[in-house]
């Protein structure tokens, strides 16, 4: 996924909008017919479904609080919204249209559900605050990137075929940009594909592009440059492709060449922590401007102002995920994020053309305000589970997530069908409480990457994750188990801090643990965090040796555990939101009817009372279906409570006998497309 980016625009339009208050949309378009020149744009194509989900918590909440804000935590919308980014320097504003990314009860599919529609309305704003639009057509319902090209549902039945897919292609962009010009829509660049290194709309690259991509490639630029002449417009067909470190797009420039598109701009993707450095950048489009003489730009770029989860649901961006690379020069703030995106529009404009003139017309950052809904960095528990159970909702009914349950039947190569949450709320220019961040600076056409984004550092809180920590015999006691710490500063900004942890508070649990004594007892295990030495705690309990073995399926596999015949419908997932804790979980799902049983045979050694468990999540789609965990006869069945909504599964109380043999089973019986997950199975003395 290749996803994130914002901008913002110069001071100097607000003279722009001021002057043609009273002019028409076509008045205004035809005086930036040449402003191709120092992009500081921004993808902003969630913007509506987003604004959507707030309204959606309001409403719930009875409040007024969330939204997008201004510096002074001033809710700005719509037009305000838009007029806001204008005045902090953005000229340019991206919009993703797919098809139709709606199932036959019109249920979107998230991402934003960003059709024409959205398009149109979004347009029409960012015409008015004096910004030019940028199309990028997916040719898609649903996301494009070089890991899926798939094609509309309504084109599904060309199977990749180049000619027919060029046809529709270029019948679908000739009429959709009459309608955005129509609306008034100031329309400048064209977007034929969205990292289209493998394929668009179903069609596949292969060879010199020449008998399949190339025809489709021609067929949109064509349809773009059409259009403009029948309106007496300059609008650039633009071509876009990523993956520039692996040394792919000038071979991919003389395939264009070879077919003979008849495009305007050569775009890539530029995202540091996978794509290297900017000067690398530089050097891979100045290639392609001397060589085939075209225009160049950065698409998508991003990066983010901190590794802090704010949704709960796991950021492309945060630690040990994407957080390092060639391209990572920059700290994890609000500072770095500024001369990231500074960065990258230099890269683009430091672009020479053979003749030594600039070939590089700037940047767009990607989604720049795709925030999530609700804070829950700082909650734990049931706290925490109710809040993302509560936000998912939301993104599934509104799309402010990166997919819905609904797109799973489109495409289920990429969701579990279930709606996911935003991925780089982390990278946005505003905070988790909606309001602007000074980031924003990066968009001014005065800021010259040397300026220090202004932050107050004072630190207004410390918190840690004060979720009791329950621990298996076998688990030593170490800071990585306790947990860092989250500093959070005045300015809204937060970090990840190390914890000193109190040696005698972990040597007495040590104690505890490995002489066999005090199980099932909790220990306070007090710290400093910081630099500060702000004080902070957390219990934790000694458990009672488990049982089982492989309980946590922490190896991977399901080794000493027996699978009872015609098991089916589960396998072991790793490092997911499905997790609870570890690594590992046992994930199950199936198309059609499934079930499945794992059992572990347990000699008993010593009399007293006795307990089987195991924690789930998920949803089944009929009422008869259940999860089950037990002992002999003893079972218990139960239901599941959604996604993330981790519930404990227990026998209850089955006094034993030494020398006891006792069959420990847990598994599901399940109608077609029930899923969930199972965690900590566990069998103990109580």
């Amino acid at each position: 996924m290749n996803k994130l980016k914002a901008i913002f625009l110069s001071a100097i339009l607000a003279g722009t909008m001021i002057l043609g208050a009273g002019c028409t949309p076509g008045t205004r378009a035809s005086k930036n017919s040449n402003s191709f020149s120092d992009i500081r744009g921004m993808d902003i194509s969630s913007y509506i479904s987003v604004q959507d989900g707030f309204d959606a918590l309001n409403k719930e909440e009875k409040t007024n609080t969330y939204g997008f804000k201004d510096f002074n935590g001033k809710i700005i919308r719509d037009q305000d919204f838009f007029n806001f980014l204008a005045k902090q320097g953005m000229n340019w504003v991206r919009f993703k249209v797919w098809n139709d990314p709606y199932d036959e009860d019109r249920n979107g599919y998230g991402g934003g559900n960003s059709d024409l529609k959205k398009a149109i309305k979004m347009g029409k704003w960012a015409t008015k605050a004096g910004m030019r639009v940028l199309i990028d057509f997916h040719y898609s319902d649903d996301w494009a990137d070089p890991a899926r090209q798939t094609a509309p549902k309504a084109w599904a039945d060309y199977k990749g075929d180049p000619d027919k897919t060029s046809k529709a292609l270029s019948k679908f962009t000739t009429e959709s940009i009459e309608k955005l010009l129509d609306e008034g829509v100031d329309v400048g660049m064209v977007q034929v594909g969205n990292e289209t290194n493998n394929g668009i709309a179903g069609v596949e690259a292969s060879g010199d592009w020449t008998s399949n991509v190339g025809k489709v490639y021609a067929a949109g630029c064509d349809a773009v440059h059409e259009v403009a002449k029948k309106h007496n417009r300059k609008i650039l067909a633009v071509v876009h492709f990523t993956d520039p470190q692996n040394d792919t797009q000038l071979q991919i420039a003389g395939n264009l060449d070879k077919c003979k598109v008849d495009y305007d701009v050569f775009a890539t993707s530029w995202y540091p922590y996978w794509h290297g450095t900017a000067e690398s950048i530089t050097e891979d489009l100045s290639q392609i401007a001397q060589k085939y003489n075209k225009k160049v730009m950065i698409a998508e770029t991003s990066y983010a102002n901190t590794l802090t989860d704010y949704d709960g649901f796991d950021n492309t961006v945060s630690d040990d995920n994407n957080d390092v690379g060639d391209g990572t020069v920059y700290p994890f703030t609000l500072d770095g994020q500024a001369k990231s995106f500074h960065s990258a529009v230099q890269a683009a404009l430091d672009v020479k053309d053979s003749n030594g003139k600039t070939a590089g017309l700037g940047a767009f950052y990607w989604e720049g305000a795709w925030n999530g809904l609700l804070d829950v960095s700082s909650l734990s528990g049931s706290d925490r589970l109710d809040a993302i159970a509560k936000e998912r909702k939301i993104w599934n009914s509104c799309g402010c997530g990166w997919t819905s349950s609904y797109s799973h039947d489109y495409d289920p190569t990429q969701t579990n069908g279930t709606a996911g949450g935003c991925v780089i709320e982390n990278q946005s220019f505003f905070g988790p409480d909606g309001k602007a961040l000074g980031s924003l600076i990066a968009f001014s056409k005065d800021y010259d990457g040397t300026k220090t984004v202004d932050q107050d550092l004072t630190v207004s809180e410390v918190k840690i994750n004060d979720e009791p920590l329950e621990l298996d015999p076998s688990t030593e006691l170490t800071a990585d188990v306790l947990g860092t710490a989250q500093i959070y500063y005045k300015n809204g900004s937060r970090a990840t801090v190390d914890v000193d942890w109190n040696t005698s508070d972990v040597e007495a649990y040590e104690k505890a643990r490995t002489s066999g004594k005090d199980y099932g007892k909790t220990f306070t295990i007090n710290g400093t965090a910081g630099d500060d030495k702000a004080p902070v705690s957390r219990e934790v309990t000694l458990l009672n040796p488990n049982l089982i073995k492989n309980g946590d399926f922490e190896t991977g596999d399901f080794t000493d555990w027996t699978v009872a015949d015609g098991s089916e419908g589960y396998d072991i997932e790793t490092d997911s939101n499905n997790v609870y804790k570890g690594h590992n979980t046992l994930h199950f799902y199936s198309e059609s009817d499934f079930s499945f049983e794992l059992s572990q045979t347990v000699k008993i050694t010593e009399d007293g009372d006795y307990e089987a468990s195991m924690i789930t999540s998920g949803e089944f789609t009929a009422s008869d279906s259940y999860a089950f965990i037990s002992v002999d006869k003893k079972s218990k069945n139960d239901v599941l409570n959604g996604w993330q909504a981790w519930n404990k599964q227990s026998t209850g109380t089955i006094h034993l006998k030494a020398g006891d043999t006792v069959k420990v089973s847990f598994g599901v019986k399940a109608t077609a497309k029930s899923w969930g997950a199972i965690d900590e199975v566990r069998f103990e003395k109580k």
